[in-house]
């Protein structure tokens, strides 16, 4: 894992996303090409904050975090 701009900030990619999930990183980034996780494209890897993924998790009651 990636972590950039010190440990609030920090980016991870789509594995680590889809286990936070419990799901694929093809699906992880079907969702975000889709605008449903908040992610961006950086050169042809898709990149997520943490803190961002975390609140979209607990705001959709997907698991406990």
């Amino acid at each position: 894992m990636r972590i950039m701009k010190g440990k609030n900030n920090a980016e991870i990619g789509s594995i680590e996303v889809a286990e936070l999930l419990d799901t694929s990183p093809d699906n992880v980034n079907y969702m975000a090409r889709k605008g449903i996780l908040p992610g961006y494209k950086e050169k042809k890897f898709w990149r997520f904050n943490k803190r961002a993924v975390v609140r979209w998790i607990k705001s959709r009651k997907l698991v406990e975090v």
